[in-house]
């Protein structure tokens, strides 16, 4: 006997079942005679189906205390095959013999099971039903399907389902076959016929007769882990191909095999909810959902109430939605809890696996990168870890300035090698395609964030991390040479689908710009994101970043001037006025140096609204308002002429009325430029509260909802119109709701809504808070020399 047995223990497969305590083998529910060995070999591979069982064990097992030859181990396994099918077992030159067959332990509910319809065991599948909808009839179709994606991407569990559902379909079954136990070098044929019983074991090399032999079969052979031995699969499968047309192949691997007919399915991480979402559709996505069924596995106690389901989703989106590292993540929460897996994210690269059965590559998320590393020619190594200061992607066109990066000599740079090596890295499924959203977007591609820190290791280990980090910002720089010029030119909507999505890229290099003494590549990086910052409904870049003037004055005047326009109004629209207003002097006169009437017109009309916003200062801007009017306009695109207008011309002109802001409004939206529409609405809705037209506020606000973008940050003023419409109207609950987007939007205006509730407070006699709350507004304008306009 093979071991002690439970009285009723029983397992049942796909076509069989073998009951252990009557030392009984049923095929199609008859009794199948074999023999005693053979019965103790199969029970002990039953026993050990997850894993390889070596033939020293075997032997052990099954003739235990006696010395025997192999190949009596050999002809047990040929008989077990017979009876149970040429896939049912498999073995591995050197390693031994491992059970493949479809256990009827496990399937999936509610689900149609097979190609032909026929109920079949299936490994558990969570997020993946797309995927598998469009696999299942190209299996039928195609003579060659492979499952291409990253490292722990579940490629492994999605055709283990595959092969599950469709068993019934094939005259001589399914055939699995784990490539990854398996060098260089060694022919993969033999290893096919074997598994098919055309080829008994420790037989010679496949000869011509074992491929006729092959060739009369109808089987589906999946093999599974390709993506190091593709030269000896492509050998294995293109004469079979040909040859066999009966059977079919399904291939899973991190590359494809660039067969003919090879019909290639690229399998991406698993959806994240993107911030915006309700909690249904958070729940709902199949990130979420597979890492909530795991940890629950883990801790059937685990409940997510609206905060922890928060931070569910941000351990999700750190992970990329990667089933390995989603699966890893939650095997912790139940001893370590929810809260403490998200803090420990900063090492997700040493997240380990709980399954003794997964394979060396899969202990770790670390192993799993190394595995996919190695792999990689010289070139690809080079460039996938220079690609690693990349946040939130890059385009192929910014790839091309590290083609001295992958050549042996620096100096020897070739564009084309350099995307030639990208789109191998692709191909490989290290480097991710981004889905396309704006059909007249480039196409962008990203590292996942594991691989970035993976990537940062090889850079660390290598002594590279600081040359690719100013590297990276040389390259963002560069990318943002004509994005100014492209920016008066443009409708906001096709700017901000060219250059937005750079938006990470170009804080993180700003900031390490900022700690290194390049004053012009500081300079270059300071004007690049400044229009950024008016797009993104987020807090200003350059306000959060530190930039250091000194050094930012000591680049070349042309460039110094675009980034003191973008610098000095971000101090001013996030208190920093006394500083602002210095930068913005010197964007003038660099702009004036150089006859640069754009240049100069734009820092007129940003001193001017500075000038206005501080006390004392208001013939200062008069005086620059005379300067600005004697400009010759026509050298001045439209966008600019109209950000005057809407801005500073209010202030001076007699005939800059209501009507004339609303046409200028009219004018913004229809050219394109939503940003200064915003900013016309502003002041639009500026005049109506002086007018006390409250209803009239609301209803241009709402029509400024719906006409802009909601990533246009002025838009965040129009809110606090909005909101303070409302408070005059004694609609507090709906003030709140508005105020919230204008803190979202600009938080450094906190205290232009500390205002708001204070005059509600004081409108319900509520006069202590009213006056703490009005306090501490005129506390934080004090600091930030703010002077309130009239509406405020």
């Amino acid at each position: 006997m093979v071991a002690s047995i439970a009285a009723d223990e029983v397992h049942s497969f796909d076509g069989w079942e073998i009951r252990p305590s009557e030392r009984v083998l049923l095929v199609a529910g008859e009794p199948s005679r074999i023999g005693s060995r053979a019965f103790d070999v199969l029970l002990a591979l039953v026993r050990n189906a997850d894993r390889m069982v070596s033939k020293a064990e075997l032997l052990d097992l099954a003739w235990p205390g006696l010395v025997v030859e192999e190949n009596n181990l050999s002809v047990q396994i040929s008989a077990l095959r017979k009876r149970l099918g040429p896939g049912a077992i498999v073995n591995v030159a050197g390693r031994g013999y491992r059970l493949v067959a479809n256990s009827l332990a496990a399937p999936l509910p509610g689900r149609d099971e097979s190609a032909s319809g026929a109920s079949h065991a299936a490994p558990e599948l969570i997020g993946r039903e797309a995927d598998l909808a469009a696999l299942l009839p190209r299996l039928g179709t195609a003579a060659l399907v492979s499952v291409v994606g990253a490292g722990g991407v579940g490629k492994t569990t999605l055709a283990r389902a595959l092969m599950a559902r469709t068993t019934c379909a094939w005259r001589d079954g399914v055939h699995w076959i784990n490539l990854t136990p398996l060098q260089h070098g060694e022919p993969l044929l033999p290893m096919v016929a074997r598994s098919l019983g055309v080829l008994p074991d420790g037989a010679g090399p496949a000869s011509e007769d074992v491929v006729r032999s092959l060739s009369k079969l109808q089987a589906l052979i999946a093999l599974d882990n390709c993506e190091h031995l593709v030269d000896a699969v492509v050998d294995c499968v293109a004469p079979l191909l040909a040859a066999a047309p009966g059977l079919r192949w399904l291939a899973t691997s991190q590359v494809p095999l660039r067969l003919p007919g090879e019909e290639i399915h690229r399998l991406a991480p698993l959806e994240v909810a993107p911030p915006e979402a309700d909690s249904e559709q958070t729940v709902h996505c199949s990130a979420m959902a597979l890492f909530v069924h795991r940890a629950r596995a883990a801790d059937r106690t685990l409940s997510l109430d609206a905060e922890s389901l928060d931070v569910a989703l941000e351990i999700c989106r750190a992970l990329d939605g990667l089933p390995l590292a989603l699966e890893m993540a939650a095997a912790r929460v139940a001893t370590l809890g929810l809260r403490t897996v998200h803090g420990q994210l900063h090492r997700r690269l040493g997240l380990r696996s709980d399954e003794r059965s997964a394979p060396e590559r899969h202990h770790t998320l670390r192993d799993t990168y190394a595995w996919s590393y190695g792999l990689l020619s010289p070139k690809e190594q080079r460039l996938f870890r220079w690609l690693q200061p990349f946040h939130g992607g890059f385009t192929a066109a910014m790839v091309e300035g590290f083609a001295g990066v992958i050549g042996e000599a620096p100096e020897a740079q070739d564009p084309d090698e350099a995307l030639e090596t990208l789109w191998a890295l692709v191909d490989k499924s290290l480097v991710q395609r981004v889905p396309n959203t704006a059909p007249a977007a480039p196409q962008r591609y990203m590292l996942l964030e594991s691989a970035r820190d993976f990537a940062a290791l090889q850079l660390d280990a290598n002594g590279e991390t600081e040359a690719a980090l100013r590297l990276h910002a040389q390259v963002v720089a560069d990318n943002f040479d004509d994005a100014w010029d492209e920016l008066l030119a443009s409708r906001d909507a096709q700017w901000a689908t060219r250059y937005l999505p750079e938006y990470g890229n170009v804080g993180a290099a700003l900031a390490w710009a900022c700690e290194h003494n390049e004053p012009a590549l500081l300079a270059r990086l300071v004007a690049a994101c400044g229009p950024l910052d008016n797009f993104a409904n987020v807090e200003s870049t350059l306000a959060k970043v530190q930039v250091p003037v000194p050094l930012l004055m000591q680049a070349p005047a042309p460039l110094r001037a675009r980034a003191c326009l973008a610098l000095g109004w971000a101090l001013f629209l996030n208190g920093s006025r006394e500083l602002g207003t210095d930068v913005l002097e010197q964007a003038l006169q660099d702009s004036h140096a150089a006859h640069d009437v754009v240049g100069t017109h734009l820092s007129l009309t940003r001193l001017i609204r500075l000038y206005l916003g501080r006390p004392g200062l208001q013939a200062s801007a008069q005086a620059l308002w005379v300067r600005l009017s004697s400009l010759d306009v026509s050298r001045v695109p439209l966008r600019l002429r109209l950000n005057s207008e809407c801005t500073v011309a209010r202030h001076f002109d007699a005939d800059c009325t209501l009507d004339r802001l609303q046409q200028n409004f009219r004018i913004a939206l229809h050219a394109g430029f939503e940003t200064q529409a915003a900013i016309c609405l502003t002041n639009i809705t500026d005049l109506l509260l002086l007018q006390e037209r409250y209803d009239d506020v609301l209803e241009a606000a709402s029509h400024a909802i719906a006409q802009g973008p909601a990533l246009v940050r002025a838009l965040a003023y129009v809110d606090y119109n909005q909101a303070h419409a409302l408070v005059r109207l004694g609609r507090t609950e709906e003030a709140r709701i508005a105020a919230r987007r204008t803190l979202r939007a600009a938080p450094s205006q906190a205290h232009m809504v500390i205002d708001l509730f204070a005059l509600d407070a004081a409108r319900q006699a509520r006069l202590e808070d009213a006056a703490l709350m009005y306090g501490c507004s005129e506390r934080i304008k004090r600091e930030r020399d703010w002077h309130s306009e009239r509406a405020e």
